[in-house]
């Protein structure tokens, strides 16, 4: 008899992506998302066994999602469970990208940059508003940041030559200060296409996704940082997420700050604070 791997490897499993398209299921994708989020390797082995006894021809990424979602909330410890949807909680911050643009802001700041929010600069021919500004000694850079909230979305070339020509026009403006360089950075939450990574390599444009570049990815840089967004903590119902994101905290950390200095006495009671307490000590592995 076979067994379930060599049945999979003499059938091949179509799944289809958010975008629409089809693609074969692939266990090393599905064991490097599994690794990212922090699990060990016998979970990790238990998880795709687990899934691969759930699969089927047509089957969604999204299903796909849902079902190592929930056996990971049954057998994963609490942080692990919750750094797996990490990129579907950034895509809960909008609908507006101005939670995004604090949240980059507070990982740069994490990683010793000082940084700037919405800054309205002249450029040599017009003026722009930088999403964000970073500085770190003498290197400064001007960073768009590309939010989406739906599944399967790329971001495409228009976007990297559009942010490369505001940084250019920025940038021929302030030649005068030869203390600081410059340099441009796109920073998004989706995926890039091959064209964008092709471009940003060829004129020098950083360029941050979820997944990309390895190590430093902001997947990476939110759980080395323990920044993790607040739409994390599913615990927390929607209509208050929306009051929390409204008066700029994003983070985790920023919650536990505000609840301890019982800044946020009116969205919740003692016990839920406490709840929400322990989960972002869990979720961030913080003493508290």
């Amino acid at each position: 008899m076979l067994s379930l791997k060599e049945m999979h490897n003499q059938n091949p499993i179509a799944i289809v992506k958010a975008s629409g398209a089809e693609e074969f299921f692939s266990e090393e994708k599905i064991i490097k998302s599994l690794a990212k989020s922090g699990l060990s390797k016998d979970t990790t082995t238990q998880t795709l066994d687990y899934l691969k006894n759930h699969l089927q021809q047509g089957m969604t990424t999204n299903s796909i999602y849902d079902h190592v979602s929930s056996y990971l909330q049954k057998n994963a410890p609490l942080e692990n469970y919750l750094n797996y949807g990490l990129k579907r909680a950034i895509m809960a911050l909008g609908p507006s990208g101005f939670a995004f643009e604090i949240l980059i802001s507070e990982l740069l700041k994490k990683n010793n940059y000082k940084t700037e929010i919405g800054v309205i600069t002249q450029g040599k021919c017009v003026t722009h508003e930088i999403d964000v500004i970073a500085q770190k000694g003498k290197e400064k850079y001007f960073i768009e940041c590309k939010f989406h909230n739906t599944l399967g979305y790329k971001t495409d070339i228009q976007v990297a030559l559009y942010s490369y020509a505001r940084f250019l026009d920025v940038d021929m403006a302030q030649k005068t200060n030869g203390n600081v360089n410059n340099f441009p950075w796109l920073i998004t939450n989706t995926k890039v296409t091959s064209e964008v990574i092709t471009y940003c390599h060829c004129v020098n444009l950083k360029v941050t996704t979820m997944t990309q570049p390895a190590g430093q990815s902001l997947q990476d840089l939110i759980i080395s940082s323990r920044l993790h967004p607040i739409t994390l903590l599913y615990d927390i119902p929607r209509e208050k997420i929306d009051v929390l994101l409204k008066r700029g905290i994003v983070t985790c950390s920023k919650l536990k700050n505000a609840i301890l200095n019982q800044e946020i006495n009116d969205l919740f009671d003692r016990n839920e604070a406490s709840q929400l307490l322990t989960n972002i000590v869990k979720l961030c592995k913080e003493n508290e």
